[in-house]
């Protein structure tokens, strides 16, 4: 199934290639993946506190803390 793919820190529709910040692992699709804009991409204006922006962020620190 493909459909639009929405950019979770500013609420838009990403029309390059989307990075998946979240896996959805769910083969049903009840709980897709997740994507962002890539870095630096100028379409994305997140609000500041965007959920989006903390939720990228804290995933990025986990994996950060694993290696």
């Amino acid at each position: 199934m493909t459909g639009s793919r929405i950019c979770i820190d500013c609420d838009k529709a990403i029309i390059g290639v989307p990075v998946v910040v979240a896996d959805g692992h769910s083969m049903s699709g009840a709980r897709p993946d997740m994507y962002a804009h890539a870095d630096g991409d100028e379409a994305c204006q997140p609000p500041a506190r965007s959920r989006g922006g903390q939720h990228r962020r804290a995933m990025a620190e986990e994996a950060a803390n694993r290696r």
